[in-house]
């Protein structure tokens, strides 16, 4: 009972047991007083039914609710939809700041009883612990819960968004990596040559001294680690002192900083000379060494702020083969390192540049200040640096291929090492005898022809696969032909077989013509007189065995008859044949089952398609059930045949879907709901547990038990299917509707759980019901008994109280909370709203269940979490196909490994749980706001940290289905929810603590199988902007054509072109070739376990045709770029799952219906396409500065980095476009060019302006912070590098002409930034538009910043007034008047700041009236917005460019090209330094006056600049391919090679209508052919989101988008093409009024 009312207090697990501990031990009037149920006040009659909360609620749960509220949100409010409306308290948008206190903190101040004694205090100031015992219960009721929970106290671990945050979760990672390299850079130096003074170098002369050095990284580490342990220790647990922890603190310095000490008294006795000395020291300094590594690395921490629990033993031979795996790896990588490092190391010497650690301290002195040092420095500090990033790089590839090794070996292991049977065995034609022998092993009996060498199988069995075969039928999987030739009756009426027929047992066969033979009652013979009968069958030839020579002619010459074409059919035998071929638990026998409940969390994902959603009549759009037919055309014509035998004058209307009724539309809707992924689909395909139960029951029940009595037994007992639909109570009628035909379909084990809620009444108060929310809020259930209402809803069969709104993070784990006190049954599993199931694989449930099969009381084998693989059903088109293999993948090879090395999370689905050791850890999931975002992996890493023999195991005979994303933004966006969630996940605690306490192998496992995956993805996206980088620094800092004495060049030196070429092939070549691997041997592997050689091989190569690696390399920058901006500052959100058809174009930027553009260019300018052309001009400047001038054979080695180079540059910049589904139709291009035109253009740029500040412009955090931004720290490194070599070619350059006076102030300006220039044409343009009262965009952007600073000094002073116990009012009065006196010259009268739609992607186009400030008019109407923005961001471009051009051309005078082209990139770096920082400053509030306008104008000229060029190096290579597009539609309009590309299909053509108008006066009745109507007749298209299926190609073209496809519309089309594209971008004519192109014209 303290459980089930505990609401959201249940994710605090320690807190429930410590009440219910107080209830236990209480005294019975103590407990009598505090747990029952109020008596309603009389007032409370007049308010209609009188309500008060139970007394346990509102006394103790509800305040400890309350306590939690108030520490993140502000109120929850109602909107005028009536829904609930939450508001995180200000600053907690983002994510929760470090020092607030969430679920985990709470709940660990009760695992601490020193702190808790302390901590929990009485509203009179006096401790719980100082009452009675058995008073403590009834005194819980007067606790002071506000004060004993406050942050302060109870805050354990600090969710830092920094590096610091992340060093101190996974610093054992970087030590192995920095380890492994130093030891490799160390093993390949040479020895300096000695000095005649015998002073020894820095690093050491000798390779024993070197070696040493490595030894240093332990107390470089232990310092950083101890400061990365002191910033996420949460306050509570810093304020413990005593002498012990200091000593502990001081014992530990002293044997981390041992190494450093050993390590001088080396170098001291190295220096005087004493070698027998040297190498005991040395000896003895490399054991100390080893000492802090073991510890730092081997052994798990065990003090109790990591472990709190203790960890589950590991069985030896796991462990062995689990520090034999990461051996191998690590090094296999450290073999190949020393290759790449001596490679390294030849390429700094051949460059002739300084290497660190070679001189002397004294030689040191003497260079250390010349720029010819700083510059060698650098060089060489870039050149390891990138080395070891690259490095660090590649140890998820080399994890990813161990992985699948040991996936494949796992699989031998498995099946008894009997790799060659299991290789020719027909595993198909042994599923009958498995499945009798496995999951019907008490029916299990051989037939009359075992003696025969016949297989034998249970008699049992072919009633059972009859009934699956009916399962498939009904399914539409299969035909009538199909079903018959399938099944042991060997005749049946397919056309009969309906759900309530599939309900009846397999045993009783219908008289009635309706009902389908099951096939089990076949004529019996009796073999002689008084002999017991025996049962004939016709086995199907799908289970004749077949020689290992019939089926290789059969897979690869002759189809087998037998086999189904369905290639859905085909998975499911073969999944079942492989499943039943690996090791099974015993099944559980009826009615022995234990209980098990399926839970699937549901917000407003579709039930059931609606016929709107599917077809609408009178529109000129391919609908989406055209799609559905042409991708499932068989199981349509099955369906098609099923329901004329079912449905009188069901129509043969095929794809004429005005023809079907709307009762014959319901039919239709459901099948369609079956086949996309609806919760209908979920919730059918779930139900069949009860179906399969029943059959268990039916067919090996054990008959003398009373439980099995037929009037007893009811599989519902044993299984429920609850759906917690959230907001069931604000469904609408249809959603209402569609979940009473679940409730129809599935009367006996479906159960709706929901959120009700209702006015507080006028006992809130008394009930403590918290006074900034409006409501009381409930957990209702309800089923197929319950009264439904008038309004459709149903009344509630149980009904819960909660404390409070109990959403309070990001939706789905406490939508799965407030469900769990009506879960039935030990286990549960934890369903997803778009999955489905299989009748079959839900047969083997009671084996799936055996599982948790338990040998006496406690065994820990019941501490489980059992995972599952799924079968990915959505693989269609290109880009659904990438991603279905990728989690096709994860769930089986990888996961299978990931079990064996101990790193297997929970999922959420499909595993099944034991829910009682779930509910001890406070739930199936986790739901702090934010830190939770992927809430299952939390159960799953607090299941391994609570250990004491809990285990998470993966097995694969059972399986689910599964619905992924299809579409390229649906992909991207899931990928960006993981992402986010990944960056929370890092800095969480249970990150933290398994990164302590596991074993190194586990941790290194668990690292790079979950987090590791998603910064490795990082790692990949930015390796190659760093190569680029350091590609271009060594070849402009390679000596000019001229003065060569004057630049430091050695002859015979070896040009740097030639250098870098031998550099790329040892570094980076192989690394394209290892990441293709890495990428795609684990599924190739799976496929080829899974059905053959020939299958994997043309997977992948289908998958390399249709541009997998665009999608993945796009892919790796998303989740790169959201997963740094995570963990730098925050703001992960809940994405839901993108589940429908990949057929809607996104426009490259369009305006919307709400009069906000979007599109592509806005979704990922700022992921991808500005570093895109980055990366552009960064390979244009390699091949000016000589990179590409090399010999054929140095040229040939560079293919695979050029190869990688394109790849990326074609991905960041075209994947978006390539894989949008009609991306290259004229007329949509076209519509594009025309809104990009007006996105910057129109308004004077203000479109533009809107989306900048809301997106870029707002994310700065002002000066101080973004200097402190790691972001900020790369680039200082950049420019400090550029600005090294520089400054070396200027000094020289002053040295050959000394004698020049003005050649001082060049040498300035060739180091400045080139801003004098755009700055003084800003300050101008700034000081005419406002003496002509012109609405400029500088000043709307002035405006607009002392808004935000005018925001954030009012919420400031709120909130220091509240704290101050002054008038909250009067400050943030105060605050604004100071502003307004900041600002008062002038800008009283500025325009408001522009209206910007809520998503960060669009930005709300303006009304030329909106927000217009009252100014004087302007002289020209034209010019009333002042200069377009678009036109100074032009004129800005040139004068920089002109600037920097200028003060570098003395460079280019005396011949020096690379020192003017590294001029050039310094310039460029120090244009966006000077951008970066002048944002911020714009934000300060001491910069808000008009004074920085002409500031204002000079960011957003260059920012705009910015956009149109990157907008133009997108738009203008896509020109050509619309044109082939065009040309495509003309020449084959039946074969869209843009279709084939997405969809893996070439489309299809509409059927053409025709129309006869026939003259009733003729004599003949002319008959008159019109092709189409007029075009004032036709509907406007749609061209923002089309409603195109994946398998039409001209289609589209001839219907959706209006174009003529007549011979004679098409001999004008292409001439007037290139008009009517420029008509449609500059003005003019419309591209429906173009006269020299068919576009607009009607079909």
């Amino acid at each position: 009972l303290v459980w089930g009312e505990a609401g959201n207090v249940r994710f605090m697990p320690e807190l429930i047991y410590f009440i219910a501990e107080l209830a236990i031990t209480s005294d019975a009037l103590s407990l009598d007083q505090l747990y029952g149920k109020c008596e309603a006040a009389e007032w409370d009659a007049e308010e209609g039914r009188p309500f008060r909360s139970n007394r346990f609620l509102s006394s103790v749960i509800r305040p400890i609710y309350n306590v939690v509220f108030d520490e993140w949100y502000d109120y929850v409010d109602v909107d005028k939809n009536d829904r609930d409306k939450k508001k995180l308290k200000e600053g907690f948008d983002n994510y929760l700041p470090a020092h607030v206190a969430n679920y985990d903190d709470w709940n660990e101040l009760f695992l601490d009883p020193e702190r808790l004694v302390v901590t929990l205090v009485l509203k009179d100031g006096t401790r719980l612990f100082e009452q009675p015992a058995g008073r403590r219960f009834q005194a819980l009721a007067r606790l002071d819960w506000a004060a004993s929970l406050q942050a302060a106290a109870t805050k354990t671990h600090r969710e830092v968004h920094s590096l610091w945050g992340v060093f101190g979760t996974t610093h054992r990672v970087w030590l192995v990596h920095a380890l492994l390299f130093s030891m490799g850079v160390v093993a390949v130096t040479e020895d300096p040559p000695a000095q005649a003074d015998g002073e020894q170098p820095l690093g050491g002369q000798t390779t024993g001294v070197r070696f040493a050095a490595v030894g240093l990284l332990v107390p470089a580490h232990a310092l950083l680690w101890w400061h990365a342990r002191w910033q996420v220790k949460g306050q509570g647990i810093r304020s413990s002192r005593s002498c012990f922890k200091f000593a502990k603190t001081f014992c530990n310095g002293v044997g981390w900083f041992a190494p450093l000490g050993t390590y001088v008294i080396l170098r001291w006795v190295v220096e005087q000379g004493w070698e027998r000395q040297r190498d005991l020291i040395l000896i003895l300094h490399l054991i100390v060494s080893a000492i802090g590594f073991f510890y730092l690395l081997i052994v798990p921490k065990s003090s109790k702020r990591y472990k709190l629990f203790p960890t589950t033993r590991v069985p030896f031979h796991k462990r062995c083969a689990r520090y034999t795996l990461w051996f191998l790896v690590l090094g296999t990588k450290f073999l190949l390192g020393t290759y790449i490092f001596r490679a390294v190391w030849e390429a700094t010497d051949e460059l002739g540049i300084a290497r660190l650690g070679r001189q002397t301290h004294t030689e040191l002195f003497l260079v250390f200040h010349s720029p010819v040092f700083v510059a060698n420095a650098l060089l060489w500090i870039s050149l390891w640096c990138i080395t070891f990033f690259l490095f660090v790089s590649d140890t998820q590839l080399w994890f990813t291929i161990a992985c699948a090794v040991l996936g494949v070996w796992t699989v031998f292991v498995q099946r008894g090492c009997r790799c060659v049977s299991w290789a020719f065995e027909d595993a198909v034609a042994k599923i009958p005898a498995r499945f009798s022998e496995r999951v019907l092993p008490r029916k299990y009996a051989s037939t009359e022809d075992e003696a025969s060498g016949k297989q034998s199988f249970s008699p049992s069995f072919p009633a059972l696969w009859d009934r699956v075969i009916e399962y498939m039928r009904y399914e539409d999987k299969i035909d009538n032909q199909l079903m018959g030739d399938l099944s042991f009756s060997g005749a049946g009426a397919g056309h009969h077989v309906y759900w309530e027929t599939l309900q009846k047992p397999l045993r009783t066969r219908s008289s009635s013509a309706s009902a389908p033979s099951t096939g089990t009652d076949d004529p019996a013979t009796a073999a002689a007189p008084g002999s017991t009968p025996r049962a004939k069958v016709k086995v199907p030839d799908l289970f004749r065995r077949k020689s290992p020579a019939e089926m290789a002619v059969r897979e690869t010459c002759l189809r087998d008859p037998s086999w189904p074409l369905n290639p859905d059919v085909q998975w499911r035998i073969l999944a079942l044949a492989r499943g039943l071929g690996l090791p099974m638990p015993r099944p559980f026998r009826a009615p022995y089952f234990p209980g098990i409940t399926v839970l699937i969390p549901h917000y407003g994902e579709s039930i059931l398609m609606l016929k709107k959603e599917l077809f609408q009549d009178g529109k000129k759009e391919v609908p989406l059930m055209h799609w559905l037919k042409s991708n499932f055309d068989s199981e349509f014509n099955a369906f098609t045949g099923r329901m004329q035998g079912r449905v009188t004058g069901w129509p043969v209307a095929g794809s004429e879907w005005s023809e079907y009724t709307e009762p014959q539309w319901d039919n239709i809707a459901s099948w369609a709901s079956m086949r996309m992924q609806t919760l209908w689909r979920t919730v059918v395909g779930m139900c069949m547990y009860h179906a399969a139960l029943q059959c268990h029951y039916e067919l090996q029940a054990d008959r003398s038990s009373s439980l099995a009595d037929p009037t007893i037994w009811d599989p519902s007992d044993c299984f429920t299917c609850m759906v917690s639909m959230q907001v069931y109570k604000f469904f609408d009628k249809k959603q209402l509707e569609h979940t009473n035909k679940m409730f129809d379909k599935m009367p006996s084990c479906l159960k709706v759980a929901f959120i009700d809620c209702q006015g507080k009444g006028r006992g809130a108060d008394v009930d403590n019901v918290h006074s900034r929310q409006r409501r009381r809020y409930f957990s209702c259930l309800i089923d197929k008994t319950s009264t439904v209402l008038p309004d459709f809803t149903r009344s509630p069969k149980l009904r819960i109280e909660l404390p409070g709104y109990p959403i309070l993070g990001d939706g789905k784990g406490d939508n799965q909370n407030h469900a769990i006190p009506f879960m039935r049954g030990h286990f549960s599993q934890c369903i997803d709203a778009n999955q489905g199931a299989y009748f079959e694989q839900m047969l083997l449930l009671p084996c799936a269940l055996g599982e948790f099969r338990s040998r006496y009381r406690g065994d820990p084998n019941s501490k489980k979490i059992v995972g599952f693989p799924e079968h990915i059903t959505s693989d269609i088109g290109s880009i659904g196909d990438f991603a279905a293999s990728a989690e096709v993948a994860f769930g089986t090879i990888l996961q299978r490994s990931y079990a064996v090395l101990g790193a297997r999370m929970h999922y959420g689905h499909p595993d099944i749980m034991n829910k009682l050791y779930m509910m001890q850890q406070g739930g199936v999931s986790k739901a702090t706001k934010t830190i939770n975002l992927s809430e299952d992996i939390f159960a799953g890493m607090d299941f391994t940290l609570r250990g004491d023999g809990r285990q998470i195991h993966h097995r694969e005979y059972f399986h689910l289905a599964k619905g992924r994303d299809m579409g390229f933004n649906a992909v991207l966006g899931f990928f960006s929810k993981l992402s986010s969630g990944t960056g929370e996940q890092i800095l969480s605690r249970q990150t933290f603590r398994l990164g302590q306490v596991l074993h190194l192998p586990e941790a290194l496992s668990f690292y790079y199988a979950h987090a590791g995956y998603y910064v490795n993805q990082f790692f990949v996206s930015i390796s190659m902007p760093l190569l680029v980088f350091v590609w271009l620094l060594v070849l402009l800092s390679d000596c000019d054509e001229t003065f060569l004495a004057y630049q430091q060049c050695q002859p015979g030196q070896k040009s740097a072109a030639d250098v870098m070429a031998v550099f790329l092939v040892a570094c980076f070549s192989w690394l394209v070739l290892l990441f293709l691997v890495a990428n795609t041997m684990p599924l190739f592997c799976e496929l080829w376990l899974q059905v053959n050689l020939k299958a994997a091989v043309h997977k992948f190569i289908t998958s390399i045709i249709t541009l997998s690696p665009l999608m993945f390399v796009f892919q790796a920058k998303t989740i790169g770029h959201y997963i740094t901006n995570e963990i730098r500052f925050g703001g992960a959100s809940y994405v839901a799952t993108g589940r429908g058809l990949p057929t809607e174009r996104r426009a490259f930027i369009t305006k919307n219906s709400n009069g906000a553009f979007e599109g592509l260019y806005l979704d990922y300018a700022n992921i991808a396409y500005y570093d895109g052309v980055m990366l552009l001009g960064g390979v244009i400047m390699v091949g000016a500065a000589g990179g590409t001038q090399l010999d054929d054979n140095a040229a040939s080695l560079l293919r695979w980095t050029w190869l990688s180079v394109v790849l990326t540059i074609m991905s960041w910049l075209y994947a978006p476009f390539i894989f949008n589904p009609y991306n290259f139709v004229s007329k949509h291009f076209c519509g594009d060019m025309k809104s990009l035109f007006d996105f910057f253009f129109k308004s004077s740029g203000k479109n533009w302006n809107a989306w900048y500040e809301r997106t870029l412009l707002k994310s700065r955090k002002g000066v101080a912070r973004s200097m402190t931004d790691v972001g900020f720290f790369i680039a200082v490194l950049f420019l400090t590098a550029w600005y090294s070599l520089l400054n070396l070619k200027a000094q020289a350059l002053t040295n050959i002409f000394s004698e020049i006076d003005l050649l001082n102030y060049l040498y300035a300006a060739i180091l400045l930034p080139p801003f004098f220039g755009s700055l003084f044409y800003c300050t101008l343009v700034v000081l005419v538009e406002n003496l002509a009262g012109c609405r400029t965009i500088a000043k709307a952007g002035l405006h607009t910043a002392q808004g935000w600073a005018r925001e954030r000094a009012e919420k400031a002073a709120k909130k220091a007034a509240t704290a101050c116990g002054t008038d909250a009012a009067v400050a943030p009065e105060k605050a604004r008047t100071d502003l307004e006196q900041a600002g008062a010259s002038g800008s009283g009268g500025e325009e408001s700041a522009p209206d910007v739609a809520s998503d960060d992607h669009e930005a709300v186009a303006l009304s030329p009236k909106a927000g217009r400030p009252k100014l004087r008019p302007a002289r020209s109407r034209i010019w009333a917005d002042g200069v377009p923005l678009a036109i100074s961001a032009i004129v800005v471009m040139i004068l920089q460019i002109a600037e920097s051009c200028l003060a570098l051309w003395f460079f280019r005078w005396v011949g020096w090209h690379k020192a003017f082209l590294a001029g050039l990139i310094l310039k460029w770096g120090l244009t966006n330094m000077c951008l970066f920082l002048a944002e911020s400053i714009l934000l300060t509030p001491h910069c808000l006056s008009v004074l920085t306008l002409p500031l204002h104008h000079w960011v957003r000229s260059n920012r705009i600049a910015r956009d149109m060029l990157v907008s133009m190096v997108i738009a203008l290579p896509l020109l050509p391919l619309v044109f082939l597009n065009h040309l495509n539609d003309y020449i084959c309009p039946g074969c869209s090679a843009h279709q084939l590309l997405i969809y893996r299909d070439p489309g299809t053509v509409e059927r053409e209508e025709r129309v006869f108008d026939i003259d009733p006066d003729a004599d003949d009745a002319e008959v008159l052919l019109a092709v189409a109507p007029e075009p004032e007749s036709m509907p406007p298209p749609t061209s923002s989101k089309p409603a195109v299926p994946a398998g039409s190609a001209s289609a589209p073209f001839a219907t959706t988008y209006g174009v003529d496809v007549s011979p004679a519309a098409r001999a004008g089309a292409l001439p007037g093409v290139l008009s009517t594209w420029s008509a449609a971008i500059f003005g003019g004519a419309t591209p429906e009024a173009s006269p020299g192109g068919a576009i607009g014209r009607s079909a």
